[in-house]
């Protein structure tokens, strides 16, 4: 009785020791499975962490580029090929982030790509820092030779308008005489208007050695006091220098030396048609006015 008890007590002994054993090494297996599954955790996370800075760092590569696109042609062209050499560099790195398991390897080989595509930015920006001012200096440069050239466009316009004003003929002793035409035929002065049948203007052509010799029109036009023109005997039409078209009361060419010229022109109806009141007259030379008075008829 007492052996089967001891028997028992060490068959017991040896269950326990087993059952202790066995928990035991659940214990320590279930402990290293934790462990792998953290460091499985942690890689997985630092691969997760290196992705979104590689996108990251990619998309702020290509916008600090991008930003300077537009500005001109040259540094639009220089931003085409450092795009091309960074994009080659991008599909490198993609590569290697959807090829690379290892969380160590990929770090190593990432860090060594990612300064490669540093390196592509820094450059393209060193070459964009140096056309710019490049371009800097030329606009500059055009603007100077722009001042130049509208400086000497200003002075070529005021020396033209000097000569311009320099060669216009000038009219001076202007008279005004008005007649009566006889039954003779003869004419005689007069001062009223229902007995006047010619209004003379004459007047000196001044010398001008500027203006050159040739034949030059010279208009006279004579406003009525209602401010219709006077139309004699002859008729004529110019342009002056407004671009108006104006009907002349009587016009000369005159074959002009450079000397002074006395001439007359005139109004003549044998109607007597005019009315009492102010009469203005006008002289024209080359379609400039030149020469601006009044009458007055009784």
């Amino acid at each position: 009785m007492a052996e089967s008890q001891k028997q028992n007590r060490n068959t017991l002994t040896l269950v326990l020791l087993l059952l202790v054993t066995s928990i035991g090494a659940n214990f320590y297996q279930w402990k290293n499975h934790s462990t792998e599954v953290i460091v499985h955790g942690t890689a997985v996370d630092s691969l997760i962490n290196a992705r979104v800075e590689v996108e990251r760092e990619l998309t702020s590569v290509g916008m600090e580029l991008d930003k300077y696109r537009g500005i001109a042609g040259n540094l639009d062209t220089l931003l085409n090929d450092a795009n091309g050499k960074i994009a080659l560099q991008e599909s490198k790195i993609r590569a290697l982030l959807a090829s690379e398991k290892n969380s160590s390897k990929l770090s190593k080989s990432l860090k060594a790509e990612m300064e490669e595509l540093r390196k592509l930015r820094d450059e393209a920006l060193e070459q964009i820092d140096v056309l710019m001012a490049e371009n800097k200096k030329l606009k500059e440069e055009n603007s100077n030779l722009s001042s130049e050239v509208s400086s000497l466009s200003d002075q070529k316009n005021l020396l033209e308008g000097k000569v311009a004003t320099a060669s216009q003929l000038k009219v001076e002793y202007v008279k005004m005489t008005s007649f009566k035409k006889k039954s003779s035929g003869k004419y005689t002065e007069s001062v009223l208007a229902k007995r006047t049948n010619k209004i003379e203007s004459c007047f000196t052509l001044m010398d001008n050695k500027v203006a050159g010799a040739g034949d030059k029109m010279i208009y006279l036009v004579i406003n009525a006091p209602n401010g219709k023109v006077l139309m004699g005997f002859t008729k004529a039409q110019f342009v002056d220098a407004n671009g108006q078209t104006i009907d002349a009361t009587a016009s000369q060419k005159v074959a002009y030396t450079g000397d002074k010229q006395d001439m007359c022109l005139s109004f003549e109806n044998d109607e007597r048609i005019l009315e009492p009141g102010t009469y203005t007259i006008n002289v024209y030379a080359e379609n400039v006015l030149v020469h601006q008075s009044t009458y007055v008829l009784k």
